[in-house]
């Protein structure tokens, strides 16, 4: 089954997504984000993607307002559900804030480290 919730991103994560389809050759955001999603799970390393130092926000943890709908697998939703569980991240108000947040981890850590990208 899959899931459909708009991505909450600030302007950086943008910038960020913006730099990397131009790095892979791709045009849509969404894919650009499901690459990111599904080579952070592949990686296997949530301790270094959801380190402290990656989930500090910068301008405003609940500054980030929904920029596209994105449509994931609910297993994989599932799993980003727990990652946000398992890191004691900021509370938010609703689910899609809550993976939004892990997905902007996501982000932040592919920004460093956009050779890790495998999908």
């Amino acid at each position: 089954m899959v899931k459909k919730f708009n991505l909450n991103l600030k302007e950086p994560h943008l910038e960020v997504i913006n730099d990397l389809k131009e790095k892979f050759s791709i045009t849509s955001n969404k894919e650009m984000v499901s690459k990111c999603i599904k080579s952070a799970l592949n990686l296997n390393k949530d301790d270094l993607i959801f380190s402290s130092i990656k989930e500090k926000c910068s301008g405003g943890c609940f500054a980030s307002v929904p920029q596209f709908e994105v449509e994931l697998n609910e297993d994989i939703f599932i799993k980003l559900k727990k990652i946000y569980i398992e890191n004691d991240f900021d509370d938010y108000k609703t689910e899609e804030e809550e993976v939004s947040k892990v997905i902007r981890c996501i982000i932040n850590f592919f920004e460093d480290d956009p050779d890790l990208i495998t999908y």
